[in-house]
């Protein structure tokens, strides 16, 4: 082998040794409930032009499925190019329905890290220069509420109760439950 070659490989052994192995797996199109595990953010340049990039890795939590439970993909995969894509994630991360600002919209995927989603996985063919090829992506569809209650207490942002009637046989009980937060 070469001796520079050599050195070069040297010289990048602690680069190869801290890369993540790239995994492109996606599960199959329908609904999951994914805890992110992981945020990344950076940017990079291509013909000259300057693109800022967000990427979120979940993990798929189904207990009932040890196929899928626990495994692991890209939930998102945001760039500056597709402004409006990053910004329905942010908005529905966030809970703000007018987040307008990159900052903000930056804020709310850097603090994703635990965060319970309801996502959807869909399948679709490329257009135009994609036709012929499929796209695979990952919607970010809810947060999910994860708090976690002590009997008898109730969340600080849960709804008002409200009593509904329940016919049991012949007899009729009042149950109370409460609405779903919006």
């Amino acid at each position: 082998m070469d001796v520079n070659f050599e050195q070069l490989l040297a010289k990048h052994n602690q680069e190869f040794k801290d890369a993540e192995v790239y995994n492109d797996w996606m599960p199959d199109d329908g609904e999951y409930i994914v805890t992110v595990l992981k945020q990344d953010e950076g940017s990079t340049s291509k013909d000259g032009v300057e693109i800022l990039w967000w990427k979120l890795i979940g993990r798929i939590e189904d207990v009932q499925n040890e196929k899928l439970n626990g495994k692991e993909f890209t939930v998102g995969y945001y760039t500056s190019k597709a402004y409006g894509i990053l910004k329905g994630a942010a908005r529905t991360i966030s809970g703000n329905s007018e987040l307008d600002d990159l900052a903000e919209a930056h804020e709310a995927l850097a603090n994703t890290i635990g965060t319970v989603l309801r996502v959807k996985v869909q399948t679709k063919p490329g257009k135009g220069a994609n036709a012929g090829r499929e796209f695979t992506n990952c919607y970010i569809q809810e947060v999910l509420n994860t708090e976690i209650v002590e009997e008898g207490e109730v969340p600080v942002d849960a709804a008002e109760p409200v009593e509904v009637a329940v016919e049991q046989e012949a007899s009729v009980e009042v149950a109370t439950v409460a609405p779903p937060t919006v």
